[in-house]
């Protein structure tokens, strides 16, 4: 792990004048009874509303993800988390919200982009081929209002989990220890127990949150994470959704060896990108001295 700097994600809430340790613990609170209200009402008023009809699921193997109500109400759930998190964050005002996204001064399009196109051909294309190899199971289950819905939804849905658990939980954490491996674990820890899968499924979400945090460490911001994580989801979802494999809690060795290995590969051409093309080295702008002047 690289040597602590200014940039450093994991501490980096630690640069910002009147950060103390117990107002991400007020930002945590309010985060979850926003995200209670959100989750267990709004959602599914507005999804009853627009298609009167509310989703239930009782985990993985039954979640619609297919039709209209199904992926709108399932995505929403898991998007709205971001709304609430950056509401509570804006309310406690202990650091700009800029320094949730990275610590090079917020969102960087620029890494977005390229790191999405580099998960793509990382892992969207071999998820395709891998569930092509395996064979259809099923007829497709995708309507075309699911499948437009589906894809709006999810790339907020990986953002708010990123924004969670890489975000939030590993900044906190670290930034209480001054220690990131400390922020590191936790996230690994929360993320999943959020992912109610057998044990082996357990294990690849274990691996999974490493290497999402470890890019994220690497790249100084959740972009490429997030990139990796709306291919993992949105690839595995469409294949399932036109019949090739299942969303399913009951993970198998061969399926998570595969998803590992790929996300490896995604990890090890960051790596190159970062040593070599240089993508993450440019700051996007000085919210620390911003944030400290207007306090001072």
């Amino acid at each position: 792990m690289r040597k602590v700097t200014e940039h450093e994600y994991t501490t980096y809430p630690k640069r910002f004048e009147g950060y103390r340790w117990y107002k991400p613990l007020i930002v945590g609170v309010l985060f979850s009874v926003f995200s209670f209200i959100s989750g267990a009402f709004l959602v599914g008023l507005i999804t009853k509303a627009i298609f009167g009809i509310t989703v239930s699921s009782s985990g993985y193997d039954t979640m619609d993800f297919f039709t209209a109500p199904g992926a709108f109400q399932n995505g929403l759930e898991a998007a709205c988390v971001m709304p609430c998190l950056l509401l509570a964050a804006i309310i406690v005002k202990d650091r700009p919200v800029s320094s949730y996204f990275s610590s090079m001064g917020g969102w960087r399009w620029n890494v977005f982009l390229k790191t999405i196109a580099a998960s793509f051909v990382f892992l969207g294309i071999p998820t395709i081929v891998w569930h092509l190899l395996k064979g259809k199971t099923d007829d497709i289950r995708f309507t075309i209002g699911g499948f437009i819905i589906l894809t709006l939804v999810v790339p907020f849905q990986a953002l708010a989990e990123e924004l969670t658990c890489r975000s939030y939980i590993m900044q906190t954490v670290s930034s209480w220890f001054k220690l990131p491996v400390a922020g590191l674990i936790a996230q690994i820890v929360v993320f999943t127990a959020a992912h109610p899968y057998n044990i082996i499924g357990r294990v690849e979400i274990a691996v999974s949150a490493l290497l999402y945090a470890l890019v994220c460490i690497l790249t100084k911001g959740l972009e490429a994470p997030t990139a990796l994580h709306i291919s993992n989801n949105l690839f595995e979802i469409y294949m399932a959704g036109i019949g090739y494999g299942s969303i399913t809690a009951e993970q198998t060795i061969p399926d998570i060896v595969f998803n590992i290995s790929f996300k490896i590969l995604f990890f090890l051409f960051i790596l190159f990108a970062d040593k070599k093309l240089h993508w993450f080295d440019k700051v996007k702008s000085d919210d620390v001295a911003r944030f400290n002047a207007k306090r001072g």
